[in-house]
Order: C-alpha cells, then structure tokens, then sequence
C-alpha cells in the first residue's frame, strides 16, 4: 500500500465518526473518499503554510511554534470575522473575533459531540480509568480495540506502532555484511582477471589475413 493510499485509509475512521457525531447514519463510498481527499488537502495546506512562516520569521529554526500555526490558521480562512493587519493598526486594538470565535466551536458542543463519539469523553454512566482520560488519541484506541493482546509489538517497525530496533539482514548463502562482500570481491579478483586472460583465444591466422579476402 502506498503512503497516500494508507493515509487516506487511516483518514476515513475519524472522519465517519465525525459524521456520526453530526447526524449523518449513512454515507456512499466515493462520498467518504472525497471528504477524506478534502481533509487530507486541507491538512496538508495548514502544514505547508505553517512551515513557511516558521522558515520566514525563524530560520535559525525553522520548526513551527504557535504563533506560525495561528497565521497558517489566518491564511486558510479558518478565523473569520478578523480585521487586517493595517485595519488593526489603524483601529490600535488586536481583533481577537476570529480566534475566539474558532476556540468557542473546539470547546464548545458540536465539538464535545465529536470527541464523545471519538471515545474521548465518556458518556454519562461509563465508568472510566481517570488517569488515562482524554490522553489517548483515536488510532490508539482504535488499536487497542482490535488487538486481541492488546500489545504493540505487532505493530513495531510500521508506520502504526514505533520504530523497530535496526538489526542486520543476514542473506542466506552471501556475505553477511557490505564490508565481507567488498573483502571477498577484492580477493577473487585476481584470480577472476587471470581466468579471464586464459579463456580468450588468439584469432586463426587465416582470419588476419586480408589476402584472398573480398573487400
């Protein structure tokens, strides 16, 4: 599976229970696929811009902070009602109505809706570990779910889980390392240069003879 193929894959769990959390019972495939597209754009837009901010204001260190996702926030249009920058200056107040406006919908109950149907609020009567409340995220979850073990060793060294230790691959019948490979290759090369010397027989004489020969 290639890596955009499995990122829209891990995309569609999280977008069908948002659509759950807003009514939605049923849905057509190709419908989820382009939700799934619009998401992994949009996501891919937000990261884009915030990485340019970070290069432009910062490129001693060019690795994002919160002021550059709060401008990449600005460029997609996701705070609105805002003022500009010179209409700021101009009025001698920062506009915060965009910035409050986005923090009211995250914390407010369309939003509690989608994080209760992602199972990370519990609904009223569960009873629930307080430690490990709202600290795991939906993919852990959703992992722990379908794992029978409950382990994480079945998903070392994939994109799932976390990085498998580095250990050599040994090839059956071959050198085990470059290094052996390159040592047994510089040793058989004299031996491969004389073999070659020996195997190549001179031409019949009659052959360098242009004589008799229609040229």
């Amino acid at each position: 599976m290639s890596g955009a193929s499995l990122h829209n894959a891990l995309l569609r769990p999280p977008i069908i229970q948002i659509l759950r959390a807003t009514g939605f019972h049923a849905t057509c495939p190709s419908v989820l696929d382009t939700l799934a597209d619009l998401t992994a754009r949009y996501i891919m837009l937000l990261a884009s811009s915030a990485s340019d901010h970070a290069a432009n204001a910062h490129p001693e260190d060019p690795i994002p902070v919160l002021e550059d996702v709060y401008q990449a926030l600005q460029d997609a249009g996701a705070l609105r009602p805002q003022l500009q920058e010179w209409e700021e200056w101009w009025e001698g107040e920062e506009d915060m109505r965009g910035l409050e406006g986005f923090l009211s919908w995250f914390t407010g109950p369309s939003n509690s809706e989608i994080r209760r149907i992602a199972g990370f609020v519990p609904s009223e009567g569960d009873v629930v570990d307080t430690d490990s409340l709202e600290k795991e995220d939906y993919l852990t979850a959703l992992k722990k779910k379908h794992s029978k073990t409950g382990e994480e060793s079945r998903y070392a060294g994939t994109i799932l889980g976390k990085n498998a230790e580095e250990h050599p691959v040994v090839i059956e019948g071959g050198a085990p390392t470059i290094q052996e490979w390159s040592s047994q290759m510089r040793s058989r090369a004299p031996y491969m240069a004389d073999s070659d010397s020996s195997g190549v027989s001179s031409a019949p004489s009659n052959l360098s003879d242009t004589e008799g020969m229609d040229v």
